[in-house]
């Protein structure tokens, strides 16, 4: 009865001092993803894919439905649009009443980081459910040059939707994100209106969305810091997050590159473009903010790994 009494209070003194910690911590993102989980419990593993893979079943049906049945109003895509945010909406409650039934160890996250946990589940299920589609797209454009207007417009709508909830919901962001995430949500409104059969800036963006779009496993890393994982499976994790990531940031800056070079030597007083590159470029800097963090983190726990005794 004593030791139980000691231990229910040890703990909520460790999670009041995260709590603390997490007030007086600077907004930097870099600095808020090498925090070391707040002193709490993970996350049981289940409930949290549970909810994530039902989130994935719903944007890969709907992501299916527009492929099919292609949309090609702005109005219409605005209204995917408003439809689809108050889904993503309403899921991060749905998911808090669950996991806060299901999982004593979420309870004792902080209050301000829930929605954080909550909204990388949720994204990684989402873009996992795009992939497939943007697979299709970016094949179809860069191989085929088959640009259809339509099409990428539907999937730039769908893609801004977890970003669009994110600024809504979670309190805690870096300013780099938000300004990552308000980029994203500007992008899909000017998406609405350009004619990508012609060549223009327009492209550039679409095919930065469409490797971003497959960036899914990294927003699952960030949420499987607070899972009871395996450290053999986080390693692994961290590892594939960071090729992927790395490769998939390599190969989309070398094709910008090269595209808005050639824009810009047919027009150097292009309004559109430099609009374009200063807006992408703060996007540029959270990936850069990101990748750093993704390759710190292997090494700290093949540093973890080669240290632990046999």
């Amino acid at each position: 009865m004593c030791a139980a009494a000691s231990a229910d209070t040890s703990g909520k003194k460790r999670s009041d001092e995260a709590n603390s910690s997490w007030r007086s911590s600077p907004v930097s993102r870099l600095r808020q993803l090498n925090s070391q989980l707040w002193a709490v419990d993970s996350l049981n593993v289940a409930p949290a894919f549970y909810l994530c893979g039902a989130t994935f079943c719903v944007f890969a049906t709907l992501s299916v439905f527009l492929e099919v049945y292609v949309v090609s109003s702005a109005g219409t895509q605005l209204g995917i649009f408003a439809i689809g945010s108050y889904v993503v909406f309403s899921s991060y409650f749905v998911m808090d009443y669950y996991m806060a039934r299901l999982s004593t160890s979420y309870n004792a996250i902080p209050d301000d980081k829930k929605f954080y946990v909550l909204s990388n589940l949720v994204k990684s299920g989402v873009l996992l459910a795009y992939s497939p589609i943007c697979i299709k797209l970016l094949y179809l454009t860069l191989a085929h040059g088959e640009w259809s207007t339509p099409r990428i417009r539907n999937m730039g709508v769908l893609y801004a939707i977890p970003d669009f909830v994110s600024l809504l919901l979670v309190k805690r962001m870096s300013m780099s994100t938000k300004v990552h995430h308000v980029c994203v949500v500007l992008f899909m409104l000017v998406n609405l209106f350009v004619e990508y059969e012609q060549e223009s800036v327009g492209r550039a963006l679409v095919v930065y969305a469409i490797f971003s779009t497959f960036a899914y496993l990294v927003n699952l890393l960030l949420a499987s810091r607070f899972l009871a994982i395996s450290a053999r499976l986080s390693l692994a994790m961290s590892a594939l997050a960071l090729v992927v990531y790395g490769a998939c940031l390599g190969i989309n800056w070398t094709w910008q590159l090269a595209f808005l070079g050639r824009l810009w030597m047919r027009d150097h007083t292009s309004l559109p473009l430099y609009v374009y590159m200063a807006l992408i470029s703060m996007v540029v800097y959270d990936d850069i903010v990101l990748i750093k963090w993704l390759w710190a983190n292997v090494v700290r726990k093949l540093g973890a790994a080669h240290s632990k005794p046999d």
